[in-house]
């Protein structure tokens, strides 16, 4: 499984991130980024990953998206059984999304972002020249990354080895620290923009440069368990 193969539809114009004479990253190295973000899938009681009927298998970016969803779920269907959802991570849950799809052509997925990234997420691709009646679509309808631009490099030392890390994240008040401590010093002021969940695998898949290899996106659920959605 390759998150590489996941459908880039390319919404915004991300000069930034854009290298197209860059050779792609290794398939692994892709699917790495995303090993670590978590999201929340529904399942059945037995544990097991449960398509939802007219919608396929749904990943929540956030427990308040799988809450609001159930609620809708119950309303619309009248069922009143308990919706139930666990964590696993991205690459997880595209691999069993390509494992179900074998045995069910017709089985979509959807991508439920947080509901309290949405604002951010309007309000960054507008400042990027999306109209906003196209950001608030853009927003409702998938995950978007916030990173720095330019992209911020931070050097962290473990005993006497250091790496590089170049940080995004799934949640906009984590990434506007990160913004406000380095315009302290910077000549050149950062900002942050906004990119589609499609737009950063498009990255990833183009880009060979160490931004993109040290490149790392923080999980939008922090601490993984099972969170079973409350009742009406």
């Amino acid at each position: 499984m390759s998150l590489r193969n996941l459908c880039c539809f390319g919404l915004l114009a991300s000069a930034t991130l854009a290298s197209p004479l860059a050779q792609a990253l290794e398939a692994d190295v892709v699917d790495s980024k995303f090993a670590s973000v978590i999201v929340l899938a529904p399942v059945t009681e037995a544990g097991e990953l449960r398509p939802i009927a007219d919608v396929g298998m749904v990943a929540f970016f956030s427990p308040l998206a799988a809450n609001l969803f159930a609620q809708g779920w119950r309303k619309r269907t009248g069922n009143k059984e308990e919706f139930r959802v666990a964590p696993l991570s991205l690459t997880e849950f595209e691999a069993a999304f390509l494992t179900a799809r074998e045995k069910n052509d017709n089985l979509s997925k959807a991508y439920v972002p947080d509901p309290a990234q949405i604002p951010a997420a309007v309000g960054l691709q507008m400042q990027q020249g999306v109209t906003a009646e196209q950001a608030r679509m853009n927003a409702q309808q998938q995950p978007f990354i916030f990173c720095p631009d330019p992209l911020v490099r931070i050097t962290q030392r473990v005993k006497n080895n250091s790496k590089t890390v170049v940080p995004c994240a799934f949640t906009f008040t984590s990434m506007a620290l990160i913004v406000n401590r380095s315009n302290q010093d910077a000549k050149k002021p950062t900002i942050l923009k906004a990119y589609s969940l499609q737009e950063m695998v498009q990255f990833l898949t183009n880009e060979s440069a160490e931004d993109a290899r040290n490149l790392t996106i923080a999980s939008p659920i922090e601490q993984p368990q099972a969170q079973p959605s409350p009742s009406d």
